[in-house]
């Protein structure tokens, strides 16, 4: 079977076991404010996360006592989490129509905010990518690396440039896919969103780089066995976007592109830009799957990179990729190892 009767026999084929139901359970989402100065856009980012699914919210703040202060008095300590509770009430109370309650802790912000979304089933944790110990550092906090390495479910991750005046609404949500049932697994989420704020969705593939071993100057056989692979790899990828649109759901409307083989990271990134998109939904881990890393170097470079917010999806792990089934001869049109992640 060709490569083309391929892609036509997989598109009439309805898989058992496809991952891909439009409604994800998300029950529970989980905004972690500080002092910082776009606190308010963490908690409008999560308040837009949690109507679009129709989930409770929770507002959290963690209080952590300096090494260089002397132990608070209890009746100040007392007093502090008085006003800051109080002032959790009051941002909440902006978001109408969300079942929404206010939480302050004590003790180091990472730990207690793992453990207390793992106690209290959060399936979606909402935070800024640099918090209040951070500064201007455009990169990711320690905080915030350490809870989007443990903590259960999925992270949401808002960079600090992030200016909010209004309710948020999503216009363009961006999916990276590699073809592996783990990036898949953010379609879900990222189409009941989409279908939430009437945003249209762009699913990206970025083609994986080829590479040659050379010892010299590249020989004219190895230059054209190289653009060989680069346009063999392009065109199963566009085949492989196709078949996943074929497959979706008629609304949102869905846009696909593919990538120009070469490195993932630079070239999702151009993609965010070139396409306006203001919200990017991918999964934590892609092809490659490392059991030692629970966030990809893909999605690690973008949300250090990235002024849009950052929706890392943990999904399900053992479904087939929608693009291919178990037969032989899909299976002779898998993608390279190293699509994406």
């Amino acid at each position: 079977m060709t490569e083309r009767e391929a892609l036509k026999h997989n598109m009439t084929r309805t898989l058992p076991s496809c991952p891909h139901a439009y409604h994800q359970g998300l029950r529970h989402v989980l905004a972690c404010v500080d002092a910082s100065s776009f606190a308010d856009a963490v908690l409008a980012h999560a308040a837009a996360m949690a109507l679009a699914v129709k989930a409770r919210l929770t507002v959290l703040r963690v209080l952590e006592a300096s090494a260089e202060q002397s132990p608070m008095d209890p009746v100040e300590w007392a007093m502090r989490h008085r006003d800051v509770e109080a002032d959790l009430r009051e941002r909440a109370s902006h978001f109408g129509g969300l079942q929404t309650d206010t939480v302050v802790i004590d003790g180091p912000a990472a730990g207690r905010i793992c453990a207390w979304a793992r106690d209290n089933a959060v399936e979606l944790t909402v935070l800024g990518r640099s918090g209040e110990s951070n500064g201007s550092f455009a990169g990711l906090g320690g905080t915030v690396r350490r809870v989007a390495g443990v903590v259960n479910g999925s992270v949401l991750i808002v960079p600090p440039s992030q200016v909010v005046d209004a309710p948020i609404r999503y216009r363009r949500v961006l999916i990276p896919l590699d073809g592996s049932s783990r990036s898949e697994s953010a379609l879900p989420l990222g189409l009941r969103i989409a279908a939430a704020h009437d945003a249209e969705i762009v699913l990206v593939h970025a083609a994986p780089s080829v590479d040659l071993t050379e010892a010299g100057p590249p020989e004219a056989e190895t230059i054209t066995l190289r653009d060989q692979l680069r346009r063999r790899n392009e065109r199963t990828g566009e085949h492989y976007l196709k078949r996943v649109r074929f497959q979706l759901p008629a609304a949102p409307a869905t846009g696909i592109r593919v990538l120009p083989s070469g490195d993932p990271r630079h070239a999702l990134a151009r993609a965010v830009v070139e396409e306006h998109a203001d919200l990017m939904v991918l999964s934590c881990t892609g092809q490659s799957g490392h059991p030692d890393m629970s966030v990809g170097s893909v999605a690690d470079y973008l949300i250090n990179h990235m002024n849009i917010p950052i929706l890392l999806v943990r999904g399900h792990q053992g479904n087939p990729a929608m693009a291919y089934g178990k037969s032989d001869e899909a299976m002779t049109a898998r993608l390279p190892s190293r699509a994406l992640l």
